[in-house]
């Protein structure tokens, strides 16, 4: 809180008298009148922020079961019995397929005279072409003929359609209507709903697909905007699909809730939550929000928003804030007046220059039988109390200093202690500090020796005193003088140290040493001198933990080498050596048919060898496969693909996503390219399959690779004597934080999937190959 003192350089007490009756007079009605506005303001923001979000989730709930209605038609559609049997006509009986198409026709027409909001209804085969359509162009429903119907196949609908899983409704963006290659005039902003049909074996037999006038929605969300305020509906990416809501004030609309809010505010508007937000300042809006969720999953949806201006609200309440003023004006001239009366009667001088001066013995005598000598008490009192204080200070910063000079010296060892590398060097560094700052005559420190024994790690001082030296074994398992300090200690040749102090060296639990400081002449060691030795102490086994420890890390740095080589010989060298091998045994079956050929695939095999040879090169030094890094990673995969297929006569369906390029570093992109030819190699050597695909692509932050084969499979979930190529998979997997699953059965085949995070998706640091 501001001091009102500080305000102005010098005012006397009577100013302050007059300036505090004028205060006591004007801000209680002031606070009133102000709380009354204020109370007033909140409880008509409240009830219009709770009307507004009310009538956005009534308008948000009716329209989300208007959209349900129509995933739950189109389901509908594709279930009919006509529809199912037009999907499982074989392709080469056309009169037949005709036939059924007919009645599809039939079912389609009826459905959209009963639905007239529906623009289109559709059924698409497998290969994108219209087989029925059913139209209503706003006077009229009708069939279109054969001439009329068109390939949708290149349509991101019909591809993200036939894509969706079976049963699952696909919901598109709103967008406008594309007929042969043109926006169809007039605009007709549609949405459209697709459910994707499969044979009983599984295959993809098209869709059924309905196209939904969007203006169905759009005037259900306009009409909302018949009341006061503005209304406008927005997508998931915040632009608007409505016009968008005017800012008032003659300013623009803008075409984004991102441009039309604040950054803050829109996160929370497109935030996929119904609430509502207010805007800052007298002028800013009261927006209820609500979102309306297209997809079943979810995953998309649209906002509703309805704006109010705070300036509406306030417009109530103007009447009042002039009567509150008007009465405070008023009350304001009252109390000047009688706080000038009241002033010249109280006011009287003071002074406590002395105590202001440091004179801390000073008294200040005031009798007037009042406050003021009251006031006068307190100075006495104030002053007794400072003196008290000033000499608690001089001691405090006295042991400040002490404590001060202690952390340096601590500092300073700890400083050396991270500069040197030798053990003895530290340990003789401590022992030698021990003494100095202490001011002893003599530190020893012993280590715990194999055996659950002691030796002495190091000394300074009278050495003479000793009658063992650094290395050597003490007769003793464990310090006596670090549990009772009248022990003897076993170090010494005789006991002529009268104070003798030992601490022990812990790690955990586990002691592995002590250090101890020994006195000519009979001294106390106060307790901040116990706590820097104590300190001393854990400096050593700070050291001697970091001595062993750099030992084990020694150790299991050759460890996760010699791992990683065993991975990339199992991973790269065996598995280009299987091909290698394979294509040895066809060029055997090609040199007594064609020759020619054979010594063409001699020639292949020649150089995938020496391929075999400067990986083995690069994986001893740590480095990628050749292949990769004179590459990309689609072309890489591409031709390990071929490879395998050409040498295993496999059928080989390649898809390679263009967008997985530069998605991960050089090293991810290693892992995953040994986990591809693991994958891909097994496909060969234990899955006898006939056919093989391989499927590359990013998505949703992800690079997802999926090997598939029709081989003989295996039972997925007898896994825990899997082989060695198994557990490289799992292992390089983990490594890059992603996700590695393998689904087979007897007889149907293997799958294996791996989603790996992308370079720009949030991932930790990223491991070296």
């Amino acid at each position: 809180m501001p001091n009102v003192n500080k305000l102005f350089r010098r005012l006397s007490i009577r100013t302050k008298l007059v300036v505090a009756f004028c205060l006591f007079g004007s801000v209680p009605l002031a606070v009133v009148g102000g709380y009354g506005a204020l109370h007033a303001y909140v409880l008509m923001n409240d009830a219009v922020r709770d009307r507004l979000k009310a009538g956005v989730v009534m308008k948000t709930e009716e329209i989300q079961r208007f959209l349900q209605s129509v995933r739950e038609d189109v389901r509908f559609l594709s279930r009919l019995p006509t529809v199912r049997a037009l999907a499982e006509a074989p392709v080469d009986a056309s009169g037949e397929r005709r036939r059924r198409a007919a009645l599809v026709a039939e079912a389609f027409l009826s459905f959209s005279r009963a639905r007239p909001a529906y623009y289109q209804i559709r059924y698409l085969d497998e290969r994108g072409r219209e087989v029925v359509r059913a139209e209503f162009d706003g006077r009229r429903h009708f069939l279109v003929g054969a001439e009329g119907l068109q390939d949708k196949r290149d349509r991101y609908y019909f591809v993200d359609g036939m894509a969706t899983p079976p049963d699952i409704v696909y919901v598109s963006p709103m967008d406008l209507n594309i007929e042969r290659g043109e926006i169809e005039l007039p605009h007709k902003p549609v949405v459209r709903y697709a459910v994707a049909l499969r044979s009983a074996g599984g295959e993809p037999r098209g869709i059924v697909i309905v196209n939904l006038y969007a203006s169905r929605i759009l005037g259900q969300v306009l009409a909302l905007g018949q009341e006061l305020g503005s209304v406008a509906l927005a997508t998931a990416a915040g632009d608007y699909l409505t016009p968008a809501p005017s800012q008032g004030g003659g300013a623009r609309a803008s075409a984004s809730v991102l441009t039309d809010f604040p950054r803050a505010l829109a996160t929370a508007v497109l935030a996929g939550r119904a609430g509502t937000i207010v805007e800052p300042g007298l002028r800013g809006r009261i927006v209820a929000f609500a979102p309306i969720f297209a997809r079943q999953d979810r995953a998309e949806f649209w906002v509703l928003t309805h704006a109010y201006r705070k300036t509406e609200v306030l417009a109530s309440i103007w009447s009042f804030q002039l009567l509150v003023l008007g009465l405070g004006s008023g009350v304001l001239v009252l109390a000047l007046v009688l706080g000038v009366i009241a002033a010249r009667h109280f006011t009287r001088p003071i002074g406590a220059e002395a105590i202001a001066g440091g004179d801390f013995d000073h008294r200040v005598r005031v009798e007037t039988n009042d406050e003021l000598e009251d006031l006068g008490a307190h100075f006495t009192r104030m002053a007794e109390r400072l003196d008290r204080r000033e000499r608690e200070l001089r001691e405090a910063r006295e042991q400040a200093e002490r404590k001060a000079l202690e952390a340096q010296a601590l500092s300073r060892i700890g400083t050396e202690i991270l500069a040197l590398l030798s053990l003895p060097e530290i340990l003789r560094l401590v022992a030698d500090k021990a003494r100095e700052l202490l001011r002893a005559d003599l530190a020893v420190l012993c280590l715990g020796a194999a055996g659950d024994g002691l030796r002495v790690g190091a000394v300074s001082g009278a050495t003479d005193a000793l009658r063992l030296g650094p290395g050597d074994l003490l007769p003793a398992s464990a310090c006596a003088k670090v549990t009772c300090p009248e022990a003897v200690c076993p170090a010494t040749a005789f006991p002529s140290f009268p104070t003798h102090v030992a601490v022990a060296l812990r790690s955990g639990e586990r002691a592995v040493g002590n250090l101890c400081v020994a006195f000519a002449e009979p001294r106390p060691m106060s307790a901040e001198e116990q706590e820097f030795l104590a300190g001393l102490a854990n400096l050593a086994t700070i050291a001697i933990e970091t001595a062993r420890l750099h030992r084990e890390v020694a150790t299991l740095a050759r460890l996760e080498e010699r791992e990683r080589i065993a991975q990339d010989l199992h991973d790269g060298i065996i598995q280009s050596i299987y091909a290698a091998g394979l294509g040895l045994e066809e060029c055997v079956r090609l040199a007594d048919e064609t020759p020619e050929e054979a010594k063409a695939r001699l020639a292949e095999l020649i150089d995938a060898l020496n391929v075999v040879i400067r990986d083995v090169r690069n994986y001893v030094v740590g480095l990628g496969p050749e292949r990769l890094r004179e590459s990309d990673l689609s072309r890489s995969l591409a031709e390990l693909a071929h490879g395998l297929a050409l040498n295993g006569l496999l059928d080989l369906d390649l898809s390679l996503d263009p967008r997985i390029e530069g998605a991960l570093p050089p090293g991810r992109a290693g892992q995953l390219y040994h986990i591809c030819r693991e994958a891909l190699t097994n496909a060969v050597k234990h899955a006898h399959a006939s056919r093989v695909t391989l499927d590359a692509r990013r998505e949703n932050g992800t690079v997802r690779v999926t090997v598939q084969d029709d081989g003989v499979g295996f039972d997925a979930g007898h896994l825990r004597g899997a082989g060695q190529g198994l557990h490289n998979m799992r292992d390089r997997a983990r490594r890059l934080h992603g996700d590695l699953s393998i689904e087979s059965a007897p007889g149907r085949g293997t799958r294996i999937t791996i989603a790996v995070p992308t370079a720009d998706a949030a991932v930790p640091t990223e491991e070296r190959a």
